[in-house]
């Protein structure tokens, strides 16, 4: 299947989580997006329109659950 076309966001405050995700999905071809709060992902939502997002929910400031109730 041809993964190129399809847009993820990864949204998480650790650095390590990010990489490890990022990784392994651009890896089969997806292309991928990462963001460490939930207010640059509100952004990057607004931006990019991917068709997935992973989203920790526990994030300082905002927290992913608020994140995802203004997206």
């Amino acid at each position: 299947m041809d993964y190129e076309k399809y847009k993820i966001l990864i949204v998480d405050d650790e650095a390590d989580i990010l990489e490890f995700l990022s990784y392994n999905l651009e890896k089969e071809g997806f292309k991928v997006y990462t963001s460490q709060n939930g207010e640059d992902a509100i952004k990057k939502t607004i931006e990019k329109k991917p068709q997935l997002i992973l989203m920790d929910v526990m994030m300082p400031e905002m927290d992913g659950i608020e994140a995802c109730q203004k997206i």
